[in-house]
């Protein structure tokens, strides 16, 4: 009921300018205090590429979530620059060089608050170095008619309709 909830899909809604919000996967981040691993500066369409490039993402925060803590940080504008080179093709993420995750935009944000996100757009999360433990949920969602370009990162309740109704299905 939660990712269903109608405040969360008409926002989903209003960012992807779609009625019909369709789930892809969840995925539930628990990075411990004190050693909690941050995450390379990445796009998230190299791990599921789709054909129209609807997908987004909404993190969901379970608790605060501070620069200490290793919070989200993102590349404003990123998402218009296109699918980038993978600096490591294994792990899919960007050169760290060029693309450091302390030069992202920094995201703090308290317990309860959703951030949305295009999948092109380039985003990571740094070390969590505070004695609490930074707890989110992804809600990784795309329009229904935007098939997948191909059959990766399934999930049991991938396809189930958070929201209007799925064209593709008669």
């Amino acid at each position: 009921r939660a990712i269903s909830n109608p405040r969360l899909t008409e926002a989903m809604s209003d960012c992807m300018g779609t009625p019909n919000i369709q789930l892809h996967h969840t995925k539930l981040f628990q990075e411990p205090a004190g050693k909690g691993g941050g995450f390379p500066m990445h796009q998230d369409a190299p791990y599921f590429p789709h054909a129209n490039d609807t997908m987004m993402a909404g993190i969901v925060h379970l608790s605060d979530a501070t620069e200490e803590m290793g919070c989200f940080r993102i590349v404003p504008g990123s998402h218009k620059l296109g699918q980038l080179p993978q600096f490591n093709t294994q792990a899919n993420y960007l050169d760290p060089e060029q693309y450091p995750v302390e030069a992202g935009l920094l995201c703090e944000a308290k317990r309860g608050d959703v951030l949305f996100f295009h999948y092109m757009a380039i985003h990571g999360s740094g070390v969590n170095r505070s004695d609490k433990t930074r707890k989110t949920v992804l809600i990784q969602v795309r329009d229904p008619e935007d098939p997948p370009m191909d059959d990766s990162h399934r999930s049991h309740a991938q396809g189930m309709m958070l929201r209007g109704t799925n064209p593709r299905v008669t």
